[in-house]
């Protein structure tokens, strides 16, 4: 992670539900050292850890009979290897550690650095290198400013409609997607130009991997789409196993808590579960309904818009309490800030005032005045008191 990361979204949108954050009042987004002590407190409440076995590696998981598993691990420290048996398991490894790279036509020509922004700290090794940027997500955003202060050549290469509006210093320059590296190196961009670097960083996200899984365990990951999933947690082919938090563009922390109990409620009554057959058939027309929006097979696993309808699918059969909707609204209002104005939505501070209503802060004004105007904002599906505030 690099030093100066802080969250995408509102800490009130990053929380479990039965644990709230108290550790940083005032502030909406945190940094990550912060929400890692959010980690452990809540590990500390809850006496987590004696049910955790740490500097264990897993080396597989396959299937006994039909219900069963059964987990070989590798313990770091004595170099042991030990098996168990299972009724039931839960693949909770993340998705954020495995790079994966842009596929570039010619790369092998091209004579500079290659970085994943996986392993980017800071921008000081970067000074004065002409930097290209792959991605235009948070953390491509993110790099742009950051490195925009140590070099006067920086080229962010993106596909997408709102880099162009999130102000960028004048040295940044926008270019599409990369064509080619020629033979002597240089870039080919999709506009025809050519340009010279001595950097590259793919900010391209990450890949799915379970190198532990058997073959057995009927789970396939094909163009980084895992499969398959029913309501994208549960293995239809062997339902005692499930996956948690493979999402993307989500309230991470309430859906996974609502994803691990939907999960317990079909281990105790199964019936919950359709047959095979149907949860295949269903499946297969959400895919097919998201090919004919034009979605990629790669951002299968994304939600965005669909999130209430999918915690109210987990929730309606289950009689599981739903995420409360001003939490989900301000996730909304949140997430719909990262791309509207990047440059300034960690700036916002949210102050929720009832079970309807949130107001939004400038934290940059909070020493001015009390409250100058406060106006609705009826059009806005997130339904936010939009609320400009001095303090």
């Amino acid at each position: 992670m690099y030093k100066s990361l802080r969250t995408n979204l509102p800490k009130e949108a990053m929380m479990f539900p039965d644990f709230p954050h108290t550790n940083k009042q005032g502030v909406s987004y945190l940094t990550a050292r912060e929400v890692l002590q959010y980690l452990i407190d809540y590990a500390d409440h809850f006496n987590i850890r004696p049910y955790v076995k740490f500097s264990h590696h897993v080396k597989s998981v396959s299937p006994v009979g039909e219900n069963q598993w059964r987990v070989e691990v590798i313990d770091l420290k004595s170099g042991q290897s030990h098996s168990y048996i299972f009724d039931a398991v839960i693949i909770c490894n993340g998705h954020n550690s495995k790079p994966r790279y842009a596929k570039l036509e010619g790369i092998e020509n091209f004579k500079g650095r290659q970085v994943h922004s996986h392993n980017y700290r800071e921008a000081e090794p970067y000074r004065n290198l002409r930097t290209l940027i792959i991605g235009a997500g948070p953390s491509g955003l993110d790099m742009t400013f950051e490195i925009s202060t140590v070099t006067d050549t920086i080229v962010l290469s993106h596909h997408t409609d709102y880099a162009a509006k999130v102000g960028f210093p004048s040295k940044v320059t926008l270019k599409p997607d990369v064509a080619r590296i020629l033979a002597d190196g240089s870039v080919q961009f999709k506009d025809g130009t050519n340009m010279e670097f001595d950097v590259i960083i793919h900010c391209t996200g990450y890949l799915y991997t379970y190198p532990f899984l058997s073959a057995e365990s009927g789970i396939t990951v094909q163009d980084n789409y895992v499969s398959p999933l029913y309501n994208s947690i549960i293995n239809i082919n062997r339902p005692t196993m499930a996956f948690l938090a493979i999402l993307k563009h989500t309230p991470t922390f309430y859906v996974t808590d609502l994803q691990v109990r939907y999960f317990l409620h079909t281990l105790c009554n199964p019936s919950l579960l359709p047959s095979k057959e149907r949860m295949l058939c269903e499946l297969e027309c959400e895919e097919q309904r998201k090919a004919d929006k034009g979605v990629r097979r790669c951002d299968y696993h994304l939600k965005g818009d669909e999130n209430a309808q999918y915690i109210n699918d987990l929730c309606k059969p289950t009689g599981m309490a739903p995420m409360p909707s001003i939490l989900l609204r301000i996730y909304f209002h949140g997430y719909e800030r990262i791309f509207s104005d990047f440059k300034n939505f960690r700036y916002n501070f949210y102050r929720i005032i009832d079970q309807d209503k949130f107001s939004v802060v400038d934290l940059r004004e909070i020493r001015a005045k009390p409250v100058q105007r406060i106006h609705s904002n009826p059009s806005c599906r997130c339904g936010a008191l939009v609320t400009h505030r001095k303090l």
